[in-house]
């Protein structure tokens, strides 16, 4: 800025903002893309907490009992 603190520059001060502006949408490309690594890491872990289902044996027909 000038010396006379009392004055703004305008353009010092749109300039200014404009990095501000920038800025924020940087970081908030970078908190989404944590967000979604971190929701990538909670489902693999999820993942790998659960227990694998054992395989179910195949279907067959019951068997008749002659008596």
């Amino acid at each position: 800025m000038s010396s006379n603190t009392n004055k703004i520059d305008p353009q010092e001060l749109l300039f200014t903002l404009d990095q501000l502006e920038q800025t924020t949408e940087i970081m908030g490309r970078v908190v989404s893309r944590l967000k979604r690594q971190l929701t990538l890491v909670q489902e693999a872990r999820q993942t790998a907490a659960t227990p694998a289902a054992e395989p179910k044996p195949p279907r067959t027909k019951p068997r008749r009992i002659l008596h």
